[in-house]
C-alpha cells in the first residue's frame, strides 16, 4: 500500500480532496493533505508574504515526517508546487501525479504559463479588490473550472478561499528538472464547454512529449470532486 499525499490548487484547500480520501484509505492506502500557507484552515494568516515557495516548503515538510516514498499529487497551481518538492526530496517520491496541472521549468511562474491577457486579469482583480496582492475566490472561479449547478459546485463553492497574486507570481527554481527522472502521470480533464481547458491542455501535451502516462477524464478541472470514485480507482492502479 501507498502513502498518498495529496495537494490543492488556488482558490481551494486541502478539504477539496475529502471525496477521493476515504476511497483511497478504503483501499489500505494512507492519505495525508497539508494544509498549504494562508490557505483553508489557515486562511485568516493569508499574506503578500506568502509565496509558491512557502508552500513547497510547507508540501517537503510533510513527506519528510513520510517513511518511505510517497505519491505525491498536485492539482492545478499545485503542479508548481509538487515541481518544487522534488526538486529537493527526489528520493521520497516515488510517482507524481499532476492532476490537471501546471508543468513549469526551472526560472517558470504560474503566470509565465498562463495566457498574457490572464496574468493581466489577475493583476487588475488584485488592485481592484485585493489591494494589489489578494485574488478573491467566488462564482467566477467555479465558471472557469467547468462546475455546472448541482452538488460538485456547491461542494466547491463550500471550500473556496481566496488566494494571493504573489504565489502566482513567483518564478520556480528547477535546476536539475528532478520532476523528469522521476515516475509521472498527468490526468487531463476534458470535458467539452470547460472554459479552463485550452489553459491546461498544453500541460498534457508536453506530458506526452515527456514520455509520461496521461489519461483523461471526461470533466471540469475538479474531476476529484465531480468523479473522485473513478480518480481514486485509477490512482490506485498506478
Amino acid at each position: 500500500m501507498s502513502t498518498f499525499v495529496l495537494v490543492h490548487g488556488a482558490w481551494q484547500s486541502a478539504a477539496t480532496w475529502d471525496l477521493v480520501a476515504p476511497l483511497l484509505e478504503e483501499n489500505g492506502h494512507r492519505v495525508i493533505a497539508p494544509t498549504l500557507s494562508g490557505l483553508g484552515t489557515d486562511q485568516n494568516a493569508l499574506s503578500p508574504g506568502i509565496t509558491l515557495q512557502q508552500h513547497i516548503q510547507d508540501v517537503s515538510l510533510a513527506i519528510s515526517k513520510c517513511s518511505g516514498r510517497v505519491v505525491l499529487v498536485g492539482h492545478s497551481y499545485a503542479g508548481m508546487i509538487i515541481s518544487g518538492v522534488a526538486e529537493t526530496n527526489p528520493s521520497q517520491i516515488g510517482r507524481l501525479i499532476f492532476v490537471d496541472a501546471f508543468i513549469p521549468d526551472d526560472g517558470q511562474s504560474a503566470l509565465d504559463l498562463l495566457p498574457t491577457s490572464i496574468g493581466e486579469y489577475f493583476r487588475n482583480v488584485a488592485r481592484e479588490h485585493g489591494g494589489g496582492w489578494r485574488l478573491p475566490g467566488g462564482e467566477g472561479q467555479l465558471d472557469l473550472w467547468g462546475l455546472k449547478p448541482g452538488e460538485a459546485r456547491d461542494f466547491v463553492r463550500d471550500r473556496l478561499c481566496d488566494f494571493s497574486l504573489r504565489c502566482f507570481e513567483q518564478p520556480i527554481s528547477l535546476p536539475t528538472d528532478q520532476k523528469r527522472s522521476l515516475p509521472a502521470t498527468f490526468i487531463e480533464c476534458t470535458a467539452q464547454g470547460y472554459p479552463a481547458r485550452p489553459f491546461f491542455k498544453p500541460f498534457a501535451d508536453k506530458a506526452r512529449a515527456l514520455g509520461w502516462h496521461v489519461v483523461d477524464v471526461e470533466t471540469g478541472h475538479d474531476c476529484h470532486v465531480e468523479r473522485p470514485a473513478e480518480i481514486a480507482a485509477f490512482s490506485c492502479l498506478i
